[in-house]
């Protein structure tokens, strides 16, 4: 007979396993998405246009990526002044709702190629004609040197009289870690389901292969090996399984010759009614 508990624990375990499957594998799906969503690099680029406006937001509080200002151009420093020589002589404002101009709080023109920093190590697509010449609201890359100051929730503007492009650092970044992150669900739940899985297959075959002491069938008791004092078995009644031994019927003087008991007379005198008459 099955052991029904054990059964049940390991069926438990054996759904959990195939439920775990199942998430792990969605969890997979979407990372791929998300990772090709970010190979999609020009899908986070806005341009070539005059302005550009975005809304400020760090939900974790880490800082931003922020956006990368670009322009049409090549990158080299002929001149040996440390520039980017396309980007030399093209800026670009920043003004917050209200107006303000908060182009050196906000964002920076950087146009460097120095030893130090190159804006072609920030780009994101190489070799495009394009290049990287400034940054708005880069609050995860500030420092004491570049220091950026933006307010959550607040819209800021980018405008140059040069046609610009906008790559959206942050959603970018954003993107590939939901994809990170996936991946790693995934993975977690896929360990979990392939551990409640074996555990489940184990409980079932243990549980399929043991079983508690079987139930004495209902009517049934065991032939006694001894027999009751003063109580003799029936002659010519075979007993049935399932019923008591019947006692024999005897009565009381049978057998006895009444011939050889002798007569012995009762006296009146010791009567209980004599005893009244007094």
């Amino acid at each position: 007979m099955a052991n029904k508990p054990v059964l049940i624990v390991g069926g438990i375990c054996v759904v959990l396993a195939i439920a775990s499957f199942g998430i792990a594998g969605s969890n997979w799906s979407e990372g791929v998405d998300d990772f090709e969503n970010a190979e999609e690099v020009e899908a986070f680029i806005e341009g070539p246009d005059n302005s550009f406006t975005y809304t400020y937001t760090d939900d974790d509080g880490q800082g931003s990526g922020g956006w990368y200002v670009m322009m049409d151009g090549e990158y080299g420093d002929v001149n040996g002044n440390d520039r980017t020589d396309a980007c030399e002589d093209v800026a670009f404002t920043i003004t917050d709702s209200g107006g303000n101009d908060v182009t050196g709080e906000a964002g920076h023109v950087i146009c460097a190629d120095s030893n130090e920093w190159r804006d072609e190590w920030a780009d994101p697509v190489e070799g495009d004609g394009r290049i990287v010449f400034g940054y708005v609201c880069a609050t995860i890359d500030s420092s004491e040197g570049v220091k950026y100051t933006c307010t959550i929730g607040e819209k800021y503007t980018i405008t140059s009289d040069t046609q610009l492009y906008v790559f959206d650092k942050d959603s970018y970044d954003l993107q590939f870690i939901d994809g990170v992150l996936s991946f790693i669900q995934g993975g977690l739940l896929g360990s979990l389901g392939a551990c409640c899985c074996g555990l489940g297959g184990i409980l079932v075959l243990v549980g399929a292969l043991t079983g508690g002491a079987p139930k004495p069938m209902v009517g049934y008791m065991p032939q006694q090996q001894t027999m009751q004092q003063g109580m003799m078995p029936q002659q010519g009644m075979p007993q049935q399984m399932g019923q008591m031994p019947v006692q024999p019927q005897y009565t009381v003087g049978a057998g006895i010759d009444s011939s050889s008991v002798a007569d012995t007379p009762v006296s009146v005198d010791d009567s209980p009614s004599s005893v009244w008459d007094n």
